[in-house]
């Protein structure tokens, strides 16, 4: 089974169940997305694994004609996969480096709102360690960069920020580092560079970026914030943003997921949410992509060289024949 087709299949069994999810609840399962998407970054590799050959599985798919005829039709496919593969890792890459050069215009923030509220957030959501914060220039809100080394980057107007909206945004961000968010979009990008051909790849990657926001939000929420001062501080920060363009790879307080939306989820009170509905998808979609991977169709010329040279349809007859047909 080709890897495009099983990419391509997975991933719209796998789009159909997120979406599903997201209906009931906005905030859905980040990861639910996870899981499937890094399903499909272990494709590539699940194809190089010793296949189990099955006759009856070829005359469902019509295999002889994919087998005898894939072969040239398919080299030229490969090529433009690992080409297009390899310029994306690239771009993922030299965005990884114009990142550090942009954390490094950040300047280290003052003693005063930061010093005071960082570590006290940081205890709040029960953490030992905590980054350095830092001011930018032209920042459109909070964010939070740097996978081995996350640094908290504020914008310059915080230092109008009222206190409280000081420690929104620093649990906010915390929040990221806590839940490991960056190193979730670090492998959903790439995933995104392996099947850079797939929209519904590069969809599920949005869809994941916005329930990472919903997360960090209820996990906020968790920590004994007020809901209603939460919202107040979402709505102070994107008053005061300043449009910058910023490097891949960093995750932002007022952005991927509309602000409404959070609002009226955090007011709105808790979903209920089906387990098992998510464990049910999570295992018919990883039974489907190891099925796809792990099995390969056998086309009938191969089954007659199993069988010395026979049809299974000529060895039937022959079990059947007469052996005396002389009597």
């Amino acid at each position: 089974m080709s890897l495009l087709f099983t990419s391509l299949l997975v991933s719209l069994i796998a789009a159909l169940w997120v979406w599903m999810a997201g209906r009931k609840d906005p905030h859905g399962r980040p990861w639910f997305t996870v899981l499937y998407l890094g399903m499909l970054l272990l494709l590539p590799l699940l194809a190089l694994l010793p296949k189990l050959r099955l006759e009856w599985f070829s005359s469902v798919m019509g295999a002889e004609g994919v087998v005898s005829g894939a072969g040239g039709g398919l080299s030229w496919v490969l090529s433009l996969w690992m080409a297009g593969t390899a310029v994306m890792l690239i771009r993922v890459l030299y965005g990884r480096w114009l990142l550090g050069r942009w954390l490094a215009q950040g300047v280290q923030a003052g003693a005063g709102s930061a010093g005071l509220w960082i570590e006290e957030c940081a205890a709040m959501l029960g953490m030992k360690e905590f980054p350095a914060v830092r001011m930018k220039q032209g920042l459109s809100s909070p964010v939070v960069a740097g996978v081995l080394r996350p640094v908290i980057l504020v914008p310059a107007v915080a230092g109008q920020w009222s206190d409280k909206t000081w420690k929104m945004a620093l649990l906010h961000e915390l929040g990221h580092i806590q839940r490991k968010d960056l190193w979730l979009r670090m492998a959903a990008d790439m995933t995104c560079a392996v099947h850079w051909y797939n929209p519904l790849v590069w969809w599920m990657r949005s869809t994941l970026l916005t329930q990472c926001e919903y997360a960090c939000d209820a996990r906020v929420i968790a920590s004994g914030v007020d809901p209603r001062d939460y919202v107040r501080a979402l709505c102070d920060v994107v008053e005061s943003a300043l449009q910058e363009p910023r490097p891949q790879g960093v995750v932002a307080m007022a952005d991927h997921a509309p602000l409404k939306m959070r609002a009226e989820r955090l007011l709105g009170g808790p979903r209920i949410r089906r387990s098992w509905l998510a464990v049910a998808a999570a295992v018919i979609t990883t039974a489907t992509a190891l099925g796809l991977t792990l099995v390969r169709p056998m086309a009938e010329r191969e089954a007659r060289d199993d069988n010395d040279g026979y049809g299974q349809a000529e060895i039937d007859l022959r079990h059947r024949a007469n052996p005396f047909p002389g009597n």
